[in-house]
């Protein structure tokens, strides 16, 4: 059996949403401004595979879940937090 379009949206749909709650979308640009970076950060970022992006089907639009945009954040740790010398 042949998948149709509609299955095909659908199955991005899913993909674009997690556990039924609607994801936020966000271009590149507002990406960029949101983790106050370059727009061309954030292009290398996806090109490394260290972010995830969605391509709008017959357009050069790109967007990225506001999820994905922050797993590349990580944890920093204060040097004022440095355990007791025993």
């Amino acid at each position: 059996m042949e998948t149709s379009r509609s299955d095909k949206q659908q199955a991005r749909n899913n993909d674009i949403h997690s556990n039924g709650e609607e994801r936020q979308l966000l271009t590149v640009e507002q990406a960029a401004q949101n983790l106050q970076l370059s727009a061309s950060s954030i292009r290398s970022c996806i090109r490394q595979g260290k972010l995830k992006a969605f391509r709008v089907a017959g357009l050069r639009k790109v967007l990225i879940a506001h999820p994905e945009l922050l797993a590349l954040l990580e944890p920093t740790t204060s040097s004022n937090t440095q355990q007791p010398a025993a």
